[in-house]
């Protein structure tokens, strides 16, 4: 217990993982030169607090009403890595659209903490891997569950851990769906004709939005924090809205494609060069729509995320991820004209498996190393962005590290044969996780009085407890 000056007005509980420090006050002028970056996400009406006569029911943010955001949290900001359940009035409370924050701008910080280990998840992965084995794939949608599962319980914020409750048969309609579409354009394009497989394709891509959003809204919906349903509110038409650029370029692209293959017209090599070339200098721009649209619509029970990345951070993103592609591609090149040597030193000759076997190898370990770097780009440019005025999350994802971490992996699994597989699951998990913090203004315990928790209709007991699971 902490014996503060204000004992008597706060009540304060500590956390085991958080270490109490002073109190920090936010500058007022850090606070008036955030404001105008934050302050487009809709008011929030929240509920009354625990105990208090009226029930605990979130009111969802009306639209038409005015802003009235306060800012939140940014680089540099001063943070007090503390979390402690304060007691507030129902008179301080009650004030609609206001949530009540720590006192004097104090900032709490919530770092993730992934405690999973290598032999349990290897003892799962090769349980899961038998039974698939053995049902001929059937057992997939249980060994996707038990699996996330395992990763969510392991992972612990705010002195509360994960969990992942989606029924395995929930995820049959859309594996079945992915399997169907997977084997119709193969199918297609293995028949010999290559009208059927362009139109498998183009249904496929059709396709494609309705399987994105099944698996956010199940994924989001079974995903919770304290026994607290996270949500994904958008529709299946925003969905479309949201992705429907990028695959009908990609559609366009493929088409022309096949029209260049079949004519053999240097006019029309040229007319699929400018079209892929316009897709692919598009391509920021079609992330940054999906990830704006995304982000805001991810709820966290009342409170909804907004996302406030510029298009020319996306776009630099994509330049860096490419100049790196470049490098490693000359650098994976380079060592394979090395050992190409070697071989006509050694052997005075070459055949065609030696020549493409280089090559393959080349091609995986530009793979190896290009995708880490656009992945821990990416996290650290998604979530540095996300936020709203009462939460922010940050991200410190060493690039250089991710990348010799994968391609370390990379190399292990070639040489295991796969089964170093749980092994890089762990340490990627880990590496990922633990690199985000959440930066709060509130408290968590006041974030969950005003987040009710979730209870199945049936049997009215919590879907997170484990009698449910």
């Amino acid at each position: 217990m902490n014996n503060s000056g204000v004992r008597s007005a706060v009540r304060v509980i500590r956390l085991d993982e958080f270490v109490p420090k002073q109190a920090v006050m936010l500058p007022e002028r850090a606070v008036d030169e955030l404001e105008p970056e934050w302050s487009s996400l809709p008011s929030l009406a929240w509920p009354e607090p625990i105990g208090s006569a009226r029930p605990r029911t979130p009111v969802l943010p009306d639209p038409v009403e005015d802003d009235g955001l306060d800012p939140v949290l940014e680089e540099g900001a001063p943070t007090v890595p503390t979390s402690t359940a304060f007691e507030t009035s129902a008179a301080a409370s009650s004030a609609p659209g206001k949530m009540p924050r720590l006192p004097n701008g104090v900032v709490t910080s919530w770092p993730l903490r992934f405690q999973g280990e290598p032999l349990g998840y290897a003892r799962l992965w090769l349980r899961n891997l038998l039974l698939i084995l053995l049902t001929a794939g059937l057992y997939l949608p249980w060994a996707r569950v038990r699996s996330q599962r395992y990763l969510m319980r392991h992972t612990k914020v705010a002195g509360h851990v994960l969990d992942y409750h989606e029924p395995p048969g929930n995820l049959l309609p859309r594996y079945a769906l992915s399997a169907a579409l997977m084997l119709g354009v193969t199918g297609a394009w293995a028949g010999g004709s290559t009208l059927a497989g362009m139109l498998a394709l183009s249904l496929a891509l059709a396709v494609w939005p309705l399987l994105v959003f099944m698996s956010l809204t199940h994924r989001m919906a079974h995903l919770s924090w304290a026994h607290r349903r996270l949500a994904f509110d958008g529709t299946c038409q925003q969905v479309y809205r949201a992705m429907w650029a990028p695959l009908f370029g990609g559609g366009a692209v493929a088409w022309l494609l096949m029209a260049a293959v079949i004519v053999r017209s240097p006019g029309n090599w040229v007319a699929w060069g400018a079209a892929l070339g316009l897709w692919v200098l598009a391509m920021p721009a079609f992330v940054w729509t999906w990830y704006v649209f995304r982000q805001r619509h991810l709820r966290l029970g009342p409170l909804h995320l907004l996302w406030k990345a510029s298009k020319p951070a996306v776009m630099m993103m994509f330049l860096r991820t490419l100049v790196w592609a470049m490098l490693a591609t000359v650098f994976s090149l380079g060592v394979a004209a090395v050992v190409l040597a070697g071989v006509l030193v050694m052997r005075g000759k070459l055949n065609l498996t030696i020549e493409r076997g280089l090559l393959l190898a080349s091609a995986l370990a530009v793979c190896a190393a290009v995708q880490p770097y656009a992945q821990a780009r990416l996290q650290n440019l998604v979530w540095n962005k996300s936020g709203n005025r009462y939460l922010r999350f940050r991200s410190k994802l060493s690039v250089a590290d991710f990348v010799m971490l994968q391609s370390k992996h990379a190399l292990l699994l070639v040489l295991t044969l796969g089964l170093y597989w749980p092994w890089a699951v762990i340490a990627t998990r880990r590496m990922r996780a633990q690199s985000l913090t959440i930066w709060s203004r509130v408290d968590a315990d006041v974030l969950k009085a005003h987040w009710p928790t979730y209870e199945a209709p049936a049997t009215g007991k919590m879907a997170g407890s484990p009698a449910n699971l």
